[in-house]
């Protein structure tokens, strides 16, 4: 078989890993093409085609076979050189987690680098990384916690919507993933995680802040407000119910943050006029558009304030 002459994946299952739209997703992010084979076939997944059935092609199981782990991954440069190989005990995430590590490394690409040299680095770090942490998920728990150095927990007292909440909690979790998976707390919304688009805007001791950006470790004792803490005994808050009365969403997701946004802003004083308003919310975006109908919001209740 002809591999294409630039940068691929070859993949090797002893048993075919299930591959979702997910996965697709992240390989036409990624730009590179993916071969996997398994005993007795062979799929072809590229960055915008279909996945395409190419055969087992027994001669490259031969080269770079899978010898006794659950998957094999081999990067290869354009010149169909092998510049890296990892083996795993376990084929499923395992690869759907390295190509997407890759894909966040080329799209946060600093400019001077080339595509393909980024390309080849980021899926070399990406892979050793997804790779090594199946190895190490295979082990024991003792022996994984001796092999990984994972730091000791630590206790981090919280008062989040009026409520005292105690975590134990690894020093880089950020304050957005401790509200979402430690409290149960979804409002908050995951969007860019680098800060950039407000869908995760919290109000923390009074100021708001970008919660994907915020250690929790650094909030011993902070008062820390979300969408969930705003309702009193059933009641909307009046900037809930003016972004109802405007109609000033329409898919909903960044709703949250554009709402405790709008919240802090005229804690921090009453904005003068509709350009003051924009100003104050560059910080939170709406990819549905609705700003004419958030600003309309935001006046409304300032006028009442």
């Amino acid at each position: 078989m002809d591999l294409p002459n630039r940068p691929c994946l070859l993949a090797f299952c002893r048993r075919a890993p299930r591959f979702e739209e997910a996965f697709r997703a992240e390989l036409r992010a990624l730009g590179a093409p993916l071969f996997a084979f398994a005993p007795g076939s062979g799929t072809v997944f590229g960055a915008d085609d279909e996945p395409r059935d190419i055969g087992p092609h027994p001669e490259l199981w031969r080269i770079h076979g899978a010898g006794r782990a659950a998957l094999t991954v081999v990067l290869l440069d354009e010149k169909q050189r092998v510049r890296l190989r990892r083996d795993a005990p376990e084929a499923e995430g395992t690869l759907l987690a390295a190509v997407r590590e890759a894909g966040r490394a080329v799209c946060a690409a600093p400019r001077g680098i080339g595509r393909r040299e980024l390309l080849l680095n980021s899926l070399a770090a990406a892979l050793g990384a997804a790779v090594l942490q199946a190895c190490a998920s295979a082990r024991p728990v003792d022996d994984r916690k001796a092999v990984s150095g994972a730091p000791a927990l630590l206790e981090v007292s919280l008062v989040v919507n009026g409520q005292r909440r105690r975590l134990q909690v690894e020093p880089r979790l950020v304050l957005l993933d401790a509200l979402r998976e430690n409290l149960g707390l979804t409002g908050a919304k995951k969007g860019c995680d680098m800060g950039q688009c407000g869908a995760c805007t919290v109000i923390v001791d009074g100021q708001r802040v970008n919660s994907c950006l915020k250690l929790v470790a650094q909030l011993e004792g902070a008062r820390v407000t979300t969408i969930e803490g705003l309702v009193q005994g059933g009641q909307l808050h009046p900037m809930q119910e003016a972004f109802l009365r405007e109609d000033a969403f329409q898919c909903g997701y960044c709703t949250p943050g554009q709402i405790l946004s709008a919240i802090a802003l005229l804690q921090e004083g009453k904005p003068r006029d509709d350009d003051e308003i924009r100003e104050g919310m560059s910080g939170n975006l709406c990819r549905c558009g609705a700003y004419p109908n958030i600003v309309a919001a935001i006046r409304g209740v300032a006028g009442r304030a």
